[in-house]
């Protein structure tokens, strides 16, 4: 007898893959032409070469690709197989202009995983001697990754129903790529203008223009990659600083929902429940790193100051850091790992599981509290906000967590294997899977081949967030009854 769960699967069509796939290598070329005209403006004419010939290979791949033929209706999987997809090619493509630089390729990969998944680690010790195209290179493609992201996740990879799409007041599309494009016009909006205000805001603080298009590129992102060695701490003041973790906050909110608090009333930006909860986590995590850095000697003047921009750089998982986190303390290291984990809001540049999914597991767990004290046959319904959870939204938000605890726990254990400190190396599997980017000193060009491929692997696993990729390596999605055939 046929299993109708296998009945109602259907494979993925290549047509459709490599089209789309094609229209993004269209896109990624004309984002790279930046990078080539920078590196014309600085003279850094071999490097300029090496931009010309990816740009060039990018445009007649994705010329090719985008003119296959399709036809319907795209479906789930083969949107989540191209999200995947993208994000392998992209940064294997960017990869190759550092070389030039000298930088071997698996360090240059590293480098190109981390700017598309807003990360912010790097294998480098330093910038200094860095030419200025890469520093520019790898905060561009923060912004447009962090970008992209945020339109696959709301258009492709959520499911229709999701708990993301409703938060936002999207509806959830039908047609997988016009709700691409819908949503990719109001996100692109929002995000042009926070990049606008956060330059501004810059300029007015009287920080050095290219500096600060360098922050703001990565701050709207979350990224993290800083133009200078000691990130905050190089700053001329801690203005700047403040101006560059306000704009992440901003990007670490539902881009969507500016959209909606313009046409609404901006009360509609508090009255948010993960706007609300986001504040309150920012909050609490900066009090408590706060108590803990002055319980350690730490001025309190100085503590004030440090705690909130690591808790918060953290908590947005931007990766931008004021102190060093290698030289941290346990305890500050601890509440470091719990914001990365716990990260921003759903529908954001921000990583982590999101706290969108913590509020539900408190949600279900106070409904099994309250289940306890009330008579067998009684329904409970779960709420978050106005608005009633379904089961199907509690198995996921679950799932995303389970998955995020046991993606870091299997990456942790070969970090221990090669002798690195416990914490130390735990901190930065939970920073790389969080998408964050601050780092205990553990990643390093030294550091072993195999370490640098799994917080490469937890760099993409954590920025889509598993799904995809269990879908991209499901055997069924590549072969099998195709929509159409019989």
């Amino acid at each position: 007898m046929a299993n109708p769960r296998r009945e109602l699967f259907y494979a993925i069509r290549w047509r459709y893959v490599a089209r789309y796939l094609g229209q993004f290598c269209l896109i990624i070329g004309t984002l790279n032409l930046l990078n080539l005209l920078v590196a014309l403006f600085y003279s850094e004419y071999r490097i300029a070469i090496s931009y010309a010939a990816l740009v060039a290979g990018l445009f007649c791949v994705g010329g090719v690709l985008s003119r296959i033929r399709t036809h319907g209706r795209m479906q789930m999987n083969e949107a989540m197989v191209i999200a995947a997809a993208v994000f392998l090619v992209v940064p294997l493509a960017a990869a190759v202009p550092l070389t030039t630089h000298g930088m071997a390729f698996l360090d240059a990969w590293f480098e190109t995983v981390s700017a598309a998944t807003t990360t912010g680690l790097s294998t480098q010790a330093s910038v200094v001697g860095i030419p200025k195209t890469f520093l520019f290179a790898r905060a561009w493609m923060q912004w447009y990754g962090g970008l992209g992201i945020v339109i696959l996740s709301l258009a492709l990879i959520v499911r229709p129903g999701m708990t993301a799409l409703r938060l936002a007041s999207l509806d959830a599309p039908d047609d997988l790529v016009g709700g691409t494009r819908a949503h990719a016009r109001r996100v692109l909006n929002v995000y042009l203008l926070l990049s606008g205000v956060g330059l501004l805001g810059w300029l007015l603080l009287g920080g050095p223009p290219m500096t600060g298009l360098l922050y703001i590129l990565s701050a709207v992102s979350t990224g993290g990659f800083a133009p200078t060695d000691n990130s905050f701490a190089d700053l001329s003041g801690v203005q700047l600083a403040w101006l560059v973790t306000l704009v992440t906050l901003a990007g670490a909110l539902p881009l969507a929902l500016y959209h909606r608090a313009w046409k609404d009333g901006w009360r509609q930006l508090l009255q948010n429940l993960e706007s609300r909860a986001l504040l309150v986590a920012g909050l609490a995590m900066s009090g408590l790193l706060g108590l803990i850095l002055w319980s350690q000697g730490m001025v309190l003047s100085e503590a004030a100051v440090h705690a909130p921009l690591m808790a918060l750089s953290a908590q947005t998982t931007s990766g931008f850091s004021s102190l060093a986190p290698g030289d941290l303390d346990a305890g500050s290291k601890g509440v470091l790992i719990l914001a990365m984990a716990m990260g921003g809001s759903v529908g954001s540049t921000a990583g982590g599981f999101k706290l969108l999914r913590l509020l539900i597991l408190f949600g279900l767990l106070y409904r099994s509290l309250m289940a306890m004290s009330m008579p067998a046959n009684a329904v409970i319904t779960q709420r978050l906000g106005k608005r009633q959870i379904e089961a199907k939204e509690v198995e996921d938000a679950l799932m995303i967590i389970l998955i995020f605890c046991g993606v870091v726990v299997l990456s942790w254990l070969p970090f221990l294997l090669y002798g690195y400190a416990p914490l130390d190396a735990l901190f930065e599997v939970v920073s790389a899977t969080g998408t964050v980017g601050l780092s205990a000193g553990v990643t390093a060009a030294g550091m072993p081949a195999v370490l640098k491929l799994i917080l490469c692997a937890d760099m993409l696993l954590g920025r889509l967030e598993f799904v995809a990729w269990m879908v991209f390596f499901y055997h069924r999605t590549w072969f099998g009854r195709k929509r159409g055939k019989t």
